[in-house]
């Protein structure tokens, strides 16, 4: 009789203690739902802070729940968990550009936070578009890039794909915040020919244009992909975009992607504790470069690793000057970074002119190691919130 007793307190004794750690788990992931940027471009201009606002959650599993959580351009807060896998085409295969559009492209509205839940967070077949709003947290999410089913074509450069995985256009004060981008299960091996020529169907992995502003993208990975970050579209675009553009990379993973991390115009990139992971020789994503300088672009590199075998010198430079790639501007600096594990590195012999920005916001660039490298590593992109 005893014995069942303290059985029975026992059994409420652990019930209790499950319940509790159940209550103090939902009341730690709420903290997350609501956090706000804590560093990077994202904290200026009134902050970055998304739904943090809204009444409640809601959680969605399926592309019809997660337009109706959108509700259209309605921009009142709003937190949205993703805790299903979501097809944005629902299952149904796109047939034409026309129908691509139509269907594949998912408007986020202002005020907004989207966050998986676990590992659950995934959007297959479609992008996420940040456009002419303000104030949008994604975290904790899987993009994979979408494929382009009716590339076009243009003469002298072949097939050319048309639908990125993430768009922020026009838009200011975005948070980007353990995301990973990825071809996941179409690689680019997978392409085919078409009238002699490969038939690309990829485009960009995640492209800041037509002056968006007040963006940090952190602890996330970008990885199998060839033409990765484009920051500013176009060399004509300087109306718009010229002492805008600014975005703040760090503690993010960028592992076998060919170029673009990122490329920027006209925009003020600043880029710390980040981890490059590359090979010139890779068969299907080969290293071309990190840092691309396009039209009135500006980067300032501080502590990244970059890990990257078989680099060549090109026109007698050191073969580390293939990391930044100068199109139309030199305005580069680098401090403090390694390149395959050295810390002599040459980047700001490489013809380049020094940028020293004054920048408004608080960091901490930490001193960048080899056990730092592999703590940034295993610990960016989704899932591991």
């Amino acid at each position: 009789m005893n014995n069942s007793r303290v059985s029975s307190a026992g059994k409420k004794s652990l019930l209790a203690a499950i319940v509790t750690a159940a209550l103090m788990a939902t009341s730690a992931y709420a903290a997350v739902e609501t956090d706000a940027a804590t560093t990077g471009w994202a904290t200026q201009n009134g902050g970055t802070t998304g739904g943090a606002k809204a009444a409640k959650a809601v959680e969605v599993k399926n592309i019809s729940d997660f337009k109706k959580a959108l509700n259209g351009t309605d921009s009142s807060p709003k937190i949205i968990k993703v805790t299903g896998p979501i097809d944005i085409s629902g299952g149904k295969a796109y047939t034409s550009f026309d129908d691509q559009k139509a269907r594949s492209q998912i408007s986020i509205p202002s005020n907004t936070t989207i966050i998986g839940v676990g590992s659950n967070g995934k959007f297959t077949n479609g992008s996420l578009v940040i456009k002419g709003v303000s104030n949008v947290i994604l975290r904790n999410l899987y993009i994979e890039t979408p494929v382009d089913v009716a590339p076009h074509y243009e003469s002298g450069d072949g097939w050319n794909a048309e639908w990125d995985a993430a768009v922020i256009d026009n838009s200011t004060n975005v948070w980007v915040d353990h995301v990973t981008i990825s071809d996941g299960s179409f690689t680019d091996d997978k392409y085919t020919t078409k009238d002699g020529e490969k038939y690309v169907q990829h485009d960009g992995a995640l492209d800041i244009k037509k002056g968006s502003d007040y963006v940090t993208i952190s602890y996330s990975r970008f990885e199998l992909h060839d033409k990765t970050i484009l920051i500013g579209h176009s060399d004509s675009n300087g109306s718009q975009d010229s002492g805008k553009l600014r975005v703040t990379f760090h503690n993010n993973v960028f592992d076998r992607v060919t170029e673009r991390t990122p490329r920027v115009r006209f925009g003020s990139i600043h880029a710390y504790n980040n981890v490059y992971l590359g090979d010139v020789k890779h068969s299907v994503y080969p290293y071309l470069y990190s840092f691309g300088l396009g039209t009135s672009g500006s980067i300032l590199s501080e502590s990244n690793s970059f890990t990257l075998s078989n680099l060549k010198s090109i026109d007698g430079k050191n073969p580390e000057c293939s990391i930044v790639k100068q199109f139309n501007s030199k305005v580069f600096s680098d401090k403090g970074s390694l390149v395959n594990g050295s810390t002599t590195t040459k980047l700001d012999t490489c013809g380049l002119t020094a940028y020293k920005p004054t920048l408004p916001y608080k960091y901490s660039a930490q001193t960048m190691t080899s056990s730092l490298a592999s703590s940034i590593t295993s610990s960016a992109g989704y899932g591991k919130l």
